[in-house]
């Protein structure tokens, strides 16, 4: 028997346009098959009192403890990255956009990999020193690793969109100090001055949040009695996989975003199950459609992943492996009309290629029962019968 989960990261939404929600709109033949004989649900997987994100959501997902949901992002990502954490606190440092000194896209209004990678060299060659090391990450997803130990009080900056800047900064004196210095160096960098030619947000500046030291996490292996692995196309989801012993398989131009190599996702997990039990596919492009507020770009995200990553992979999946069991299900909604994460619930389906369910619609519908997100895994794992 294989395992999967597949996760269109921050797929679901609110009811804020009349034409419902993206999940609603798209066009999702897989999808829409799969739940005809599938069981459906509602979840929640952000626990009490954490701020709504793919961290604690993966988190609970997979079975680690409630404490651990307060994890450092940061720090788990750069682990991911492979970066060395040993005596060091790591930051995420995104590289965003500020107009008039209010933040107005947390990704710097889509700066490109080789953007990023230009930019955070730059920031390197200048305020990089023994203590400060700035690494680049996937696209905006930049990090800072400071020697000593640290966290800081900044929240991520997609919650601060359209708010000033200098309200929300870290009182850290010495990262105030990095993110003037950032300021005025990339304002006046030539790639941005490329950029505002062609019509785009300049990336000016970088926002610091999320620090932290690496967390210790359970095993997936002890627990379940199974080895697994992990597809997806951002540090977070790599961090995660390889903290709590899944090993995390290399996809080329998976990148998060709208453009990633959704068939290399779905073929590498195919590829995986010849020497694991578990898979995890994880899909970033929704969430950041959220981000963006971009109804026609979420639309677009849902439909990629229906169409080119679970499709291929069902077919997969029932020629390679005829007897799975598929979960799959967003973490946490990204509303387009919020751009931000809640932690309202989200509807998850489980296909099991041996039986027929009821079946269903795969929507965000309160006609859904509720069930448990810390028992989904092993409700996916037939541990659980509930």
């Amino acid at each position: 028997m294989k395992y999967l989960i597949a996760i269109a990261d921050g797929a679901a939404d609110l009811p804020a346009s009349p034409l419902g929600t993206p999940l609603h709109y798209a066009h999702t033949p897989c999808l829409d098959a799969l739940s005809t004989r599938a069981r459906l649900g509602r979840t929640c997987l952000i626990p009490s009192g954490c701020a709504a994100g793919t961290l604690p959501a993966l988190l609970t997902l997979l079975g680690a403890p409630r404490e651990a949901c307060g994890s450092s992002r940061a720090a788990l990502e750069a682990f991911g990255l492979g970066a060395p954490l040993t005596g060091h606190t790591a930051f995420r440092c995104n590289l965003i956009s500020v107009h008039d000194g209010c933040i107005v896209a947390h990704d710097g209004g889509g700066v490109s990999q080789s953007e990023a990678d230009a930019l955070t060299q730059s920031l390197s060659d200048a305020l990089g020193d023994a203590a400060h090391l700035f690494l680049s990450g996937t696209t905006y997803r930049s990090f800072l690793l400071r020697k000593g130990a640290a966290s800081i009080d900044a929240p991520a900056p997609d919650t601060l969109l359209g708010q000033h800047a200098e309200a929300h900064l870290p009182t850290d004196p010495d990262l105030r100090r990095l993110f003037y210095g950032a300021h005025k160096l990339l304002s006046a960098h030539p790639l941005n001055a490329k950029r505002c030619a062609d019509g785009k947000l300049p990336v000016n500046a970088i926002w610091f949040w999320g620090g932290g030291s690496l967390p210790e996490l359970p095993s997936f292996p002890a627990r379940t009695g199974m080895q697994g692995c992990a597809v997806g196309g951002v540090p977070l989801v790599h961090g995660i996989a390889k903290a709590m012993g899944l090993s995390v398989i290399p996809v080329p131009h998976a990148d998060g975003t709208l453009y990633t190599n959704w068939e290399g996702k779905a073929y590498a997990a195919l590829d995986a199950l010849a020497q694991n039990d578990f898979v995890l596919v994880h899909a970033e492009a929704p969430d950041e459609a959220g981000h963006s507020g971009s109804f026609r770009d979420k639309v677009t995200a849902i439909e990629y992943f229906d169409q080119r990553l679970l499709a291929p992979l069902t077919e997969g999946l029932a020629a390679r492996y005829p007897d799975h069991r598929l979960l799959i299900l967003p973490d946490h909604p990204t509303p387009v009309s919020l751009r931000c994460h809640t932690a309202d619930p989200v509807p998850w389906m489980l296909y099991d290629s041996r039986t027929a369910q009821a079946g269903g619609v795969f929507e965000e519908t309160e006609c859904l029962p509720l069930f448990d997100g810390t028992q989904l895994l092993d409700l996916l794992l037939e541990r659980n019968s509930l």
